[in-house]
């Protein structure tokens, strides 16, 4: 997935958008692409993961909140 929103997103890098909040074997954390040129965030989202006995991650349900028009 990563390896695909870089390549429809170029010059964009992935930051995390506040902290992660856990309980148990689950977590969830909000993300931005930022663009390496100005700074911008033009795509965000939300993930929610479950962890497996090992702390592996098992599942991940990603949210997209913000995508530029066009780009869905």
């Amino acid at each position: 997935m990563i390896a695909a929103a870089r390549e429809q997103f170029p010059g964009l890098v992935f930051r995390l958008a506040g902290a992660v909040d856990g309980h148990h074997h689950i977590a969830r954390f909000s993300w931005e692409l930022v663009s390496e040129t100005d700074g911008s965030a033009p795509v965000a989202g939300s993930d929610v993961i479950t962890l497996d006995e090992q702390g592996r991650i098992r599942a991940v349900l990603g949210f997209l909140d913000r995508v530029p028009a066009g780009a869905a």
